[in-house]
């Protein structure tokens, strides 16, 4: 039950740098599943790609990422690549395993 919403020791992606969790006033700045349907979630989801972030464990997306909806987690991707991960619906897993089919 751990490994669903936590990382084992040494493989987070925030130990990359590229990883932010984020929240908001409105929700007591939990990291929790009501953020994504606060108003700085649904504001966040809509526009984090546009600056180059993705929400890296979408909802409904568990059986492909190994982890919960976390619609606090943001991974940077870059301006370039995200806003079409963002479009696509697709888990970042799914995303390239699609790009990696089509070469």
């Amino acid at each position: 039950e751990a490994a669903r919403v936590s990382a084992v020791p040494g493989t987070s992606e925030h130990q990359t740098g590229l990883t932010m969790d984020v929240s908001s006033p409105s929700v007591g700045n939990v990291l929790g599943a009501v953020f994504g349907s606060s108003e700085e979630g649904r504001w966040l989801a809509a526009h984090a790609a546009e600056y180059g972030f993705i929400v890296r464990y979408p909802d409904g997306m568990e059986s492909v990422t190994g982890y919960v909806y976390e619609p606090w987690h943001l991974r940077y991707i870059g301006t370039d690549l995200a806003p079409d991960i963002a479009r696509s619906g697709l888990a970042l897993e799914d995303y390239f395993d699609e790009a990696n089919m089509k070469l």
